[in-house]
C-alpha cells in the first residue's frame, strides 16, 4: 500500500492536462466590417458577453458547444455567425497520462474545447450608390469567408493526430457546413440591400 501511494498522488495531480496547461477560459477578438457595431454573444440562449463598440475582446469560458454571435450597426444589415467549438488535441494525450478521470476533467471544465481566436462578421449596408459597389462588396465578403474557412479545414486536418482522424473528419464536415452557411447568408442579404437612394 506504501508504495502505491505516490503513484496514486501522481494520478491525482496530473488528471487534467489540458484544464491545466490551456485553461477553461480563452479571449476572442470580435471585429466587423465597417467596425463600430455591437455584438452580443450567447451560448444556449443566455448572453455570455457584449462588445460595443467592435472591434473588442472578450473573454469567455470554454466549451463543446457554439457560440451565437449577433451584431447590429446603424445604417447596415444585421449580422448573425456561429462561432464553433473545435476540438483540443491534446486531451487525447490525456486519457494516457491522467486516464478517464483526467479526461473527465477536461470536459466537465470546457479545456476540451476551444474557439478560434478571433471572429470577423461583415454588415452590408443597407443600401449601396451602385450595383457594381454591391456585387464588389459580396463577392470580396465571399471570397474572405472561403479563404478563412479553409484556412481552418487545413488547420484541422494537418493537425490531426494519431487516433484523431474520424474526430477530426467531423470537425471538417462540421467547418464545411458552416461554411456553406454564410455563404448562403451572404448570398440572402445581396438580394435584400438597395441600389440607389
Amino acid at each position: 500500500m506504501k508504495r502505491l501511494l505516490p503513484a496514486l498522488l501522481l494520478v491525482a495531480l496530473l488528471p487534467a492536462c489540458a484544464t491545466i496547461t490551456t485553461g477553461t477560459s480563452q479571449s476572442i477578438a470580435v471585429m466587423t466590417e465597417p467596425p463600430g457595431a455591437s455584438c452580443t454573444l450567447s451560448r444556449d440562449g443566455g448572453v455570455i458577453a457584449v462588445v460595443n463598440p467592435t472591434p473588442g475582446t472578450v473573454t469567455v469560458s470554454k466549451s463543446t458547444r457554439d457560440i451565437a454571435v449577433n451584431c447590429s450597426r446603424p445604417g447596415h444589415l444585421p449580422g448573425v455567425a456561429s462561432h464553433t467549438a473545435q476540438f483540443q488535441g491534446m486531451t487525447v494525450g490525456n486519457v494516457l497520462l491522467g486516464g478517464l478521470i483526467g479526461f473527465g476533467i477536461d470536459a466537465a471544465s470546457g479545456a476540451l474545447s476551444y474557439y478560434p481566436a478571433s471572429l470577423t462578421l461583415a454588415l452590408p449596408p443597407e443600401t449601396f450608390a451602385t450595383e457594381q459597389s454591391r456585387e464588389s462588396f459580396f463577392t470580396q465578403r465571399q471570397a474572405e469567408t472561403r479563404r478563412i474557412f479553409d484556412e481552418r479545414i487545413r488547420a484541422v486536418d494537418t493537425g490531426c493526430g494519431p487516433g484523431e482522424r474520424a474526430a477530426c473528419n467531423e470537425r471538417m464536415q462540421a467547418l464545411s457546413r458552416e461554411r456553406d452557411e454564410e455563404l448562403a447568408r451572404l448570398n440572402a442579404l445581396r438580394l435584400v440591400t438597395r441600389v440607389g437612394a
